[in-house]
């Protein structure tokens, strides 16, 4: 029986690992060093960029946390550190009480902006 397809997969699985945790850890550092932002929160600004564009646009929180990696608490726990700093501004929808909105504010699209070429920077180096 040959074991080697088995040890790879787990040396490739170890190698994804490390190279997420460095990776993840040094966008943390360095968003929050330059730009007063974590991950959580830039992850969160660029998939509103996205929803909202340029614009007045919004976007429902069950569709960002559909994109987030975080549980519903901790993705409601970021966006409210991110909507005391006045990146974002939440909104309850008209026909579904239950439902929020969430909207970029100008300060957050330029926060997102200056933001974007550190991330970039920081997956270059881990990734190519």
């Amino acid at each position: 029986m040959d074991a080697a397809p088995d040890d790879d997969v787990c040396v490739k699985w170890s190698e994804t690992l490390r190279v997420y945790h460095t990776t993840s850890c040094e966008l943390e550092s360095e968003l929050q060093a330059r730009h007063a932002l974590g991950l959580s929160e830039f992850e969160v600004l660029l998939i509103l960029s996205k929803c909202c564009g340029d614009g007045e646009g919004k976007a429902k929180m069950k569709d960002i946390e559909a994109e987030m990696y975080l549980s519903q608490s901790a993705l409601s726990r970021t966006v409210t550190r991110l909507e005391k700093a006045g990146l974002v501004t939440r909104a309850v929808c008209d026909f579904d009480r239950r439902a929020n909105f969430l909207m970029l504010t100008p300060s957050g699209r330029e926060r997102f902006k200056a933001a974007q070429p550190t991330h970039r920077e920081v997956l270059v180096k881990h990734l190519s």
